[in-house]
C-alpha cells in the first residue's frame, strides 16, 4: 500500500513538472515562433530571399541621360575580334585640295568669295587686271578678224578660179593665207586656253565690250575656301597662291604605325574610329599603307578614306583608331572609359531598357593598358553598353545603396 501510494505521487510529480516546463516554452517564445521547428520561418525567409533577389539598377529620366551625356555602344559579333589601337589625326581628303594660283601676274580689282565660303565650281572668286592677258585677248581677236578676212580672199578666188578668171597660182597662195590664218587664231586660242580661259569665254570675246584686261579667277572644284592671300589693289604673280580649296565630303583620317605593328596591318582591314571622349565616331577601311617608314617618327602610315557629307568629322582632330587583324578572336574589346571599379572587381553598366541602366560584373585581360581594354568574359553579342560618363552611374549606384542601408 505504501509503494502504491509513492508511485502516484511520483507520476503527479513528473505531470506537474511535465506542465510547467511546457508553459514555461510557450511563455518565452518570439510571436510567431514555431515551438516544434524554431528555424522554419528563418528557413522561410531565406527561400524568399532565393526567389525574389534584389535587384541593383538605375533609372534615369531623358533628361538625366541628356545632361550625363550618356553614350552606348551596342555589341555585335563585329566587336569581338583581335583589335590594334594606334592614334591618329583626322586631315583633308589631299585628292580633293586645290591650290588656287592665277596664271598671269595683275593688279586685284574685286574680291568676291571670303575665306569660309562655300563655292561652286566655275564660280568667280576675284578679278585681276592684267597687261598679259590684255596682249593675249588682243592676239586672239587680231587672228579672228583676220581669219575672217582670209576666209572671204579665199572663197572669192576660188569662184573666180571656177570661173577661169583667176589663175591657178594666185589661188593657191590666197589659200595659203588662210590657212596660215587658221593656224594662227588656233595658236591665240590655245594661249588663252593656256591662261584658264574657257571655250565659251573665249567665243564670247569678240562680241564683249569689257576691257581686255580683265582676268576673272574661277572655282575650278566645288568646295568651301579654307585659305585666301589676296587683298584689294594688290599686286599678284603668277607664281603664288590666293585661294585654297577644299571638298570637305570626304576626308582622311591618317594612322602612325610602329615598325613592330606595320606587317600586321593591311589594305581593306576594318577600323573603328573613336573620339577621345571614347565615343565610337564612324567605321570605314584602310584604303592605303605606306611601303615607306618616316625616318624622324620611324613609324609607317596608314589612311582611311571616310565620308563626310554631314560635317561631322573636323580635320586637325586627334583620333584614336582600331585596326581589326583577327577576325577568329573571342575577345570584345572596349574604351577604358566603360570600366568601373568597385569592391568586388570591374564591372561595366548594361542598357536594359530605355530608362534602366545595370551593372555588369567582367574581367580582362591583365596586360591591357591604355585608351581601350579587351574583356575576357561578362559581355554578349547584343549587349548595348554604356561607353561614356559610366563613372556617373557608378555615383548613383553607391548613392543608392546608401540610402537603402540607412
Amino acid at each position: 500500500m505504501k509503494k502504491k501510494k509513492i508511485i502516484i505521487v511520483s507520476i503527479i510529480m513528473l505531470i506537474t513538472f511535465s506542465t510547467a516546463f511546457t508553459l514555461f516554452k510557450v511563455f518565452l517564445a518570439e510571436p510567431g515562433e514555431s515551438l516544434n521547428h524554431p528555424h522554419e520561418s528563418h528557413v522561410q525567409d531565406e527561400k524568399h530571399s532565393e526567389e525574389k533577389p534584389e535587384e541593383k539598377s538605375i533609372t534615369l529620366s531623358p533628361d538625366q541621360i541628356k545632361r550625363f551625356d550618356i553614350q552606348t555602344m551596342t555589341l555585335s559579333k563585329s566587336h569581338f575580334q583581335k583589335r590594334l589601337t594606334f592614334p591618329g589625326q583626322i586631315t583633308l581628303n589631299e585628292n580633293k585640295v586645290t591650290h588656287v594660283v592665277p596664271t598671269v601676274p595683275g593688279t586685284v580689282k574685286d574680291i568676291f568669295k571670303g575665306l569660309g565660303d562655300t563655292v561652286k565650281l566655275g564660280e568667280s572668286l576675284a578679278t585681276i587686271q592684267s597687261r598679259e592677258m590684255a596682249e593675249a585677248k588682243s592676239a586672239y581677236l587680231s587672228a579672228h578678224k583676220n581669219l575672217s578676212l582670209q576666209k572671204d580672199l579665199y572663197e572669192r578666188d576660188e569662184k573666180l578660179l571656177k570661173q577661169k578668171v583667176k589663175a591657178e597660182v594666185q589661188f593657191i597662195q590666197t589659200r595659203n593665207l588662210y590657212e596660215n590664218a587658221k593656224i594662227n587664231l588656233e595658236q591665240a586660242k590655245q594661249k588663252l586656253l593656256a591662261l584658264s580661259m574657257t571655250e565659251e569665254q573665249i567665243n564670247k570675246l569678240a562680241d564683249q565690250n569689257t576691257p581686255l584686261n580683265l582676268y576673272t579667277i574661277d572655282a575650278p572644284i566645288d568646295g568651301k575656301i579654307i585659305e585666301r592671300h589676296l587683298t584689294l589693289g594688290e599686286v599678284i604673280s603668277n607664281d603664288g597662291q590666293v585661294f585654297v580649296i577644299a571638298n570637305l565630303d570626304t576626308v582622311w583620317v591618317n594612322l602612325a604605325i610602329s615598325s613592330e605593328e606595320l606587317p600586321m596591318i593591311k589594305k581593306d582591314q576594318k577600323v573603328d574610329i573613336f573620339a577621345h571622349g571614347g565615343q565610337l565616331i564612324c567605321s570605314g577601311t584602310i584604303m592605303y599603307v605606306s611601303p615607306v617608314m618616316s625616318e624622324e617618327s620611324r613609324t609607317g602610315r596608314a589612311i582611311i578614306e571616310l565620308s563626310n557629307t554631314e560635317r561631322k568629322l573636323h580635320p586637325g582632330d586627334f583620333i584614336k583608331a582600331q585596326i581589326v587583324v583577327d577576325e577568329t578572336a573571342d575577345l570584345v574589346s572596349l574604351p577604358s572609359s566603360a570600366l568601373q571599379r568597385d569592391e568586388q572587381g570591374l564591372i561595366v553598366f548594361k542598357k536594359t531598357a530605355t530608362d534602366k541602366f545595370e551593372p555588369q560584373r567582367v574581367s580582362i585581360k591583365e596586360e591591357n593598358t591604355g585608351d581601350f581594354v579587351e574583356i575576357v568574359n561578362g559581355l554578349s553579342e547584343g549587349d548595348e553598353i554604356v561607353i561614356k560618363n559610366s563613372f556617373l552611374l557608378k555615383a548613383e549606384l553607391e548613392k543608392s545603396e546608401a540610402e537603402h542601408s540607412h
